[in-house]
């Protein structure tokens, strides 16, 4: 096994942790989006995000041992408080922050009572 993972070394693969991507991700779907969202006027557009952060937020996900040890941390394993915040680039900076995370209710109270 060793010998494998040094020539692999040699061709320049190195071990690294997989991102995920989406399964159901379809490039044409995307580039029909794409289309259909240049129809519009930049300033008709509001980018949106959430964000949460509870205690297991910046536990790490990596880390290195001696061969046949096992690496471990001691972290945060059930989370206790969590919040989550939307917010939007406009020019008035709209922000909600809310304890726990955002419900359908709560995201169409962000929209009909700070964005519109």
């Amino acid at each position: 096994m060793a010998t494998i993972h040094r020539e692999l070394q040699r061709v320049g693969l190195s071990t690294k942790r997989v991102q995920k991507m989406a399964a159901e991700r379809d490039p044409i779907k995307r580039a029909d989006f794409v289309w259909r969202i240049s129809q519009y006027p930049a300033n008709y557009l509001l980018p949106l995000d959430e964000v949460s952060k509870d205690n297991r937020t910046y536990a790490r996900l990596w880390g290195r041992s001696e061969v046949g040890a096992r690496v471990e941390a001691s972290q945060p394993f059930v989370r206790k408080r969590r919040f989550s915040m939307l917010a939007t680039m406009a020019l008035d900076e709209a922000a909600h922050v809310v304890e726990g995370s955002f419900t359908r209710e709560l995201f169409l109270k962000y929209l009909r009572d700070d964005l519109v």
